[in-house]
């Protein structure tokens, strides 16, 4: 049986006061946020998903909630759900990044303990070429940059969490580079539509795409 992890434990600041209502409930289609990765799961083999947040009334579907008292980070709140997990690996995904592509590709690439989805980030303003600081030979509105980041999607090994993960803190600062030392890190590279929520504009052009 394949599972899932789905962080939601996020407040959503940069979102405020244009919307109260806390990210995984945002309508992005549809469906709330968190229910549109739930379906997006199991519409993938994904039966066990666990949600981890500080409250348990985010969704009515079939789910387990990993509920933190304080807020522990993306780190700890992994940690914590994988307490849950009853095999060995597992799928994690931040609630609010959307992709579009079989998540079993990298839960089935992450073979030596840790993989992340990585695909190249959008700039949000114009990019200028110059020839002798002056003279401008190129705009380019929103073209992608020629680096990859993490795009919010891993699987990781049982092991690996509870030997490396913090007990608090995000992974993304104090694990990541840990697991890239030991070479227990793989990246899967995605060249697909991304999309990130992080502000009320993300959120409108979501809703505009995905309709």
């Amino acid at each position: 049986m394949k599972e899932a992890i789905i962080l939601a434990g996020g407040q959503g600041w940069r979102l405020k006061p244009s919307t109260w209502i806390p990210k995984p409930l945002l309508k992005i289609d549809t469906k709330t946020l968190v229910d549109r990765q739930i379906t997006w799961l199991r519409s993938h083999g994904f039966e066990s998903i666990i949600i981890a947040s500080n409250r348990d009334d985010l969704t009515k579907l079939q789910v387990t909630f990993s509920l933190e008292e304080e807020n522990l980070g993306t780190g700890g709140a992994t940690k914590k759900a994988f307490k849950k997990i009853k095999g060995g690996v597992a799928y994690v995904l931040n609630v609010d990044d959307i992709v579009f592509y079989d998540p079993n590709e990298l839960y089935d690439y992450a073979a030596k303990g840790a993989g992340t989805l990585l695909a190249k980030p959008t700039l949000p303003f114009s990019k200028v070429t110059l020839r002798n600081g002056i003279e401008i030979v190129r705009f380019e509105r929103r073209s992608p940059l020629d680096t990859y980041v993490s795009a919010g999607h891993y699987v990781f090994k049982k092991a690996v969490v509870e030997r490396y993960f913090p007990e608090k803190g995000d992974f993304e600062l104090t694990t990541m580079q840990r697991l890239a030392d030991q070479k227990l890190l793989r990246g899967y590279t995605y060249h697909g539509m991304w999309i990130t929520i992080n502000t009320m504009k993300d959120l409108l052009e979501a809703r505009t795409f995905l309709k």
